[in-house]
């Protein structure tokens, strides 16, 4: 296989975008946009899955890393496994997007398009080999995510989110661009390895001069505007009006996928990149890990609203992954992408059951949950297993993700900067503090009858996810778990070069 063809998933989605205008134009049914991004998205995952597990069958060195566009993409083992996450979380929320909106609902094509849109920017961030692409993907990414977050627009809850996040994402944007933009100053480069090679170079003294606090200052303002991207204490204030504003479905993608993309220009950034920068800016890492984790779960505790409490509880979970970049070892970073990867799952696994609840009427409060168990056994068994994977309780994925997370961040912190060690004990803290208000949710489903007798059908999408999450989380990643941590290894080594 030509190395080109590995961008076909990239060539695809354009080709699709491009193809629903057109469908909106030929065709009346509705349902039509949906079919073309659900097969879209499913033959890509399709293209994806086969790439990575089974290379030959495509003449596919894994191993290899395969550059396009003149070195401006990177094709290796970690956008792989990154990409594989985003188009299956894609086309879990245009699944379900299809049973949210009505027939009749308005501007379907355009939804798809953006969705679309929406995912092609993502897959362009994992595999940007220089800030200028990294920037256009976020980009990208994010004015589909604006548009899609303002969808019902006559719902003043969601016109209200779509502002803010268009407000919040400008200026994050700005900030990022601001602070690649010092970086391109100083180092005359924006290639990863060219900026890579400047700093190494000024901390062997091959280069002349005092640049480390202009440096560490575009490292400030990078972490600010990508902190808002992933929503990590103090760039957090968004996310819960966001996450309750926007459609669920949206919320979902931006949950479980659109943090993953975040993540992936930080560990890009700080973990490479600018390591050799001197060690202030990691304990700025370090000080936002602790507060998020803290206020996030301790925010959380006092919310009615689903969509609001899995908000900060995301806020919390994103606290878990940041203390392992401090630690900047391959070990500590290969559980950090395996949490960021099972928090997709796990995440947008909790956000398919309150799309469900939404689609049939039941609302999105606390309340809504009472009873769950009696309407749909299999809707609240896919809730208690993402919750508790969220908490990190054995034997389901959560676990295994975060004891890896918190065992090779903990190993670094031995052997290095012993403060990594009160960060993982802070961890492990909150995740017990956590414990409080998922069992709440889960006391609801199981112990409390429904607030009426009406019978409730769960659309066909929501039930299949649901089942699938809970196989994915409670099954199959428990029992594959050493093939999951290898997955990891290798992603990270890629990572880190």
């Amino acid at each position: 296989m030509e190395p080109s063809s590995l961008f076909l998933p990239e060539i695809v989605l354009v080709a699709s975008i491009m193809t629903i205008p057109g469908l909106y134009m030929l065709t009346e049914t509705k349902k039509s946009f949906a079919i073309c991004s659900n097969l879209t998205l499913a033959s890509i995952l399709l293209f994806l899955v086969v790439s990575w597990f089974n290379p030959e069958a495509l003449s596919i060195d894994r191993e290899v890393s395969v550059f396009l566009l003149y070195g401006h993409f990177k094709i290796d083992a970690f956008s792989q496994v990154f990409k594989i996450i985003f188009v299956t979380v894609a086309l879990a929320v245009s699944l379900i997007s299809s049973s949210y909106f009505k027939e009749d609902e308005p501007h379907q094509a355009e939804y798809y398009t953006l969705l679309l849109s929406s995912t092609l920017g993502m897959l362009i961030v994992a595999s940007a080999n220089d800030f200028l692409t990294l920037f256009l993907g976020i980009e990208i990414s994010a004015f589909s995510s604006y548009a899609l977050v303002a969808f019902r627009k006559q719902d003043d809850k969601s016109a209200e989110a779509g502002a803010k996040y268009l407000l919040i994402g400008a200026f994050s944007s700005a900030l990022t661009l601001y602070g690649i933009s010092l970086l391109y100053a100083v180092t005359g480069s924006l290639t990863f390895d060219g900026v890579h090679a400047f700093i190494d170079g000024l901390s062997q003294g091959v280069i002349s001069g005092n640049f480390n606090e202009v440096i560490f200052i575009s490292s400030l303002f990078m972490l600010a505007g990508l902190g808002f991207k992933i929503a990590v204490v103090p760039f957090h204030a968004w996310a819960p009006d966001v996450y309750q504003g926007a459609p669920t479905p949206v919320t979902t993608l931006l949950a479980a996928a659109s943090k993953a993309m975040g993540f992936i220009a930080i560990f890009r950034v700080f973990s490479f990149t600018l390591e050799s920068v001197s060690e202030e800016w990691k304990l700025v890492l370090g000080i936002i890990a602790l507060a998020s984790m803290t206020l996030g779960n301790l925010a959380a505790i006092s919310q009615e609203d689903i969509g609001r409490m899995l908000a900060y509880s995301s806020i919390a979970q994103a606290g878990y992954i940041m203390i392992a970049i401090p630690a900047l070892t391959e070990g500590a970073m290969s559980g950090a992408i395996a949490h960021t990867l099972i928090h997709a799952f796990m995440k947008g696994g909790a956000f398919v059951v309150v799309a469900g609840l939404g689609a049939v009427g039941l609302g999105y409060s606390l309340e809504s949950y009472k009873g769950l168990a009696k309407r749909s056994q299999l809707l609240a068994l896919s809730m208690t297993v993402c919750l508790l994977s969220l908490v990190g309780i054995p034997p389901f994925a959560g676990f295994i993700s975060k004891f890896w997370l918190f065992y090779n961040t903990l190993q670094a912190g031995l052997s290095g900067e012993t403060w990594i060690i009160a960060l993982v004990i802070a961890g492990v803290l909150n995740s017990a503090l956590s414990l409080y208000y998922y069992l709440k949710i889960i006391r609801f489903m199981y112990l409390h009858e429904p607030v009426d007798d009406t019978e409730v059908v769960f659309p066909n999408s929501i039930r299949y996810i649901s089942l699938i999450t809970v196989l994915l989380l409670g099954v199959i990643f428990p029992i594959y778990w050493e093939s999951l941590f290898e997955i990891c290894k290798e992603a990270a080594a890629a990572l880190m070069g």
